[in-house]
């Protein structure tokens, strides 16, 4: 009986622009919290502990695997920009690497320690010698990332030595002989 009738009178008490202001300013209230706490957000979502080079000595032209131990912490969409930089400086971007991750324990969790692996075809151009590989990720985990400026992660450079290609590469097309 108190209740009805204190929210009878508090209907009485307020007319409608007020209670469209008082709703207006609530939610620009919770829109300016939600904006100030996604620009805060600047805490990578994974963290890599170990980069290893399985295969040392690559081929031109060969595949290049690597196996990352990393700590996720949640999951956020994600660009990758790779660069492999041979012994003369030039820096490659590999054209073909494995898009799909291979955990290495059980049952994939989605945070976490994690292994992976990679595989990266180098270049036919890259010249022998000492090489580096080197990956950064761009990870958009709110609005305000994506419309202002994305967390970048570097994963560990590997370096690994790039030999010469197992045989002569022969061009795709055969040369018509002059005549």
């Amino acid at each position: 009986m108190i209740l009805k009738r204190s929210w009878n009178a508090f209907w009485r008490k307020v007319d409608v622009p007020a209670a469209m202001v008082f709703i207006m300013a609530a939610l620009a209230g919770v829109g300016l919290s939600v904006m100030v706490s996604s620009a805060l957000d600047r805490d990578p979502p994974i963290a890599f502990e170990q980069a290893t080079v399985l295969t040392p000595e690559v081929p031109q032209g060969g595949v290049l695997d690597i196996q990352y131990t990393v700590v996720q912490s949640r999951l956020c969409a994600a660009t990758v920009e790779r660069f492999v930089t041979d012994s003369e400086g030039t820096v490659h971007v590999p054209s073909t690497y494995t898009v799909g991750r291979r955990a290495l324990i059980d049952a994939y969790p989605p945070e976490g320690r994690e292994s992976y692996q990679r595989s990266v075809t180098i270049p036919l151009a890259a010249a022998v010698g000492k090489a580096r590989y080197d990956a950064r990720f761009s990870y958009v985990c709110n609005l305000w990332q994506k419309l202002t400026k994305p967390i970048v992660v570097r994963a560990p450079a590997v370096e690994f030595i790039i030999t010469p290609a197992p045989a002569p590469l022969e061009p795709l097309t055969p040369e018509q002989p002059a005549g």
